[in-house]
């Protein structure tokens, strides 16, 4: 398997500077700056060099945020952003970005769906886990759906907007994956 990777609707691809009007329109998106601020400037210079960055990395260096465009094949749009972070020994740390208009529609399902099974069987990783804010219930459901289970909740851990929201960590393993992964 190499990239792009390709499901029904998308490409999982790597960045080019096309693609700089697009990702300049969903990290502009308040839901989508406010987790993304350090990563993408919501600026045209903030985003290419985001898209420097993100192609100076070889795919899915150790320790490193690397993030694919997930585009959606019917018009060539990139609609937002999908990464996995690999760690020592054989761990893994998903994570999405979409655009607000293209959210409930099951892209992220769809891609992470892809990306796993790429982290599980092409990259030999043991464990992938995902969190979110205990107020970003889109994510959860994703998660749920791509068969991964609650495993923790950090209370009061994250201090934002004025209040404290729990962190939620979702994790799943090799062999569940394997028992359960291609069928979700």
């Amino acid at each position: 398997m190499t990239l792009p990777l390709i499901t029904e609707r998308l490409a999982l691809r790597r960045y080019t500077y096309d693609d700089i009007p697009d990702v300049l329109a969903f990290a502009s998106q308040p839901s989508v700056a406010k987790v993304l601020p350090e990563r993408i400037p919501a600026t045209e210079e903030g985003v290419r060099k985001y898209i420097n960055q993100q192609n100076s990395y070889q795919p899915f260096e150790k320790d490193k945020v690397f993030e694919l465009a997930v585009e959606r094949q019917e018009d060539g749009r990139v609609i937002g952003l999908l990464g996995l972070i690999c760690r020592d020994p054989g761990q893994g740390e998903i994570g999405w970005a979409l655009g607000v208009e293209y959210r409930g529609q099951g892209y992220a399902t769809e891609a992470a769906r892809a990306l796993m099974d790429y982290g599980f069987n092409a990259l030999g990783l043991h464990r992938i886990h995902a969190d979110t804010n205990s107020d970003n219930l889109a994510s959860w459901r994703i998660m749920e759906r791509l068969g991964m289970r609650r495993e923790a909740v950090l209370r009061d851990s994250v201090y934002e907007d004025g209040q404290w929201l729990d962190r939620v960590i979702y994790g799943m393993l090799a062999d569940e994956w394997r028992d359960i992964g291609s069928s979700v």
